[in-house]
């Protein structure tokens, strides 16, 4: 099903953070006495400020303290559900939440990010595994992995230069 509604990540996560409270069986006041036991200082009116989308921003202390009291993970917090839904990465960049829950989990980069540089800031262990995000369409699904080939083809390259100029700088170095 497609959405034109492009969510923000505020109302997302007020809209989230209520669904889940609610289910939760926790009145406003109940999650603003844990958030406090957790060292977040918000009143039962900072609760329905964010739920009633009059508080703008939260902090990511504050994020991460909701989805503990709430017991879910913070990605569930900040993401519709419907993997369709469009949502704003930045302001002018909307894509599907699904597209940008494997971003968020560093699966994949950003559209026309740089995969290398993407990698490269990941822990060693995690370097390598190639997941592909959601596709269109066959056709799209290729154009992006050639587009990833082409990236580790010239990453490979400049590798192997390093390596060979960095030998040849030893070997003149022991001459």
């Amino acid at each position: 099903m497609e959405h034109e509604e492009v969510l923000t990540p505020t109302a997302t996560l007020a809209k989230r953070v209520r669904e889940v409270r609610k289910r939760r069986g926790l009145t406003a006041d109940d999650l603003a006495k844990s958030l406090a036991a957790k060292g977040v200082d918000w009143q039962r009116s900072t609760v329905a400020k964010l739920e009633n989308g009059n508080r703008q921003n939260i902090t990511l202390t504050e994020w991460l303290a909701l989805a503990s009291v709430l017991n879910v993970a913070p990605v569930h917090l900040l993401l519709p559900l419907d993997s369709e839904q469009r949502y704003e990465v930045t302001p002018g960049q909307a894509l599907t939440s699904e597209f940008v829950r494997g971003w968020i989990r560093g699966h994949w980069p950003l559209p026309a990010a740089n995969v290398l540089q993407f990698q490269g800031e990941m822990p060693e262990e995690e370097q390598g595994r190639i997941f592909l995000p959601p596709a269109k369409d066959r056709e799209d699904r290729i154009r992006g992995i050639e587009a990833s080939m082409a990236q580790l083809s010239v990453a490979l390259q400049h590798l192997r230069e390093g390596e060979s100029g960095q030998q040849e700088h030893r070997e003149e170095a022991e001459r």
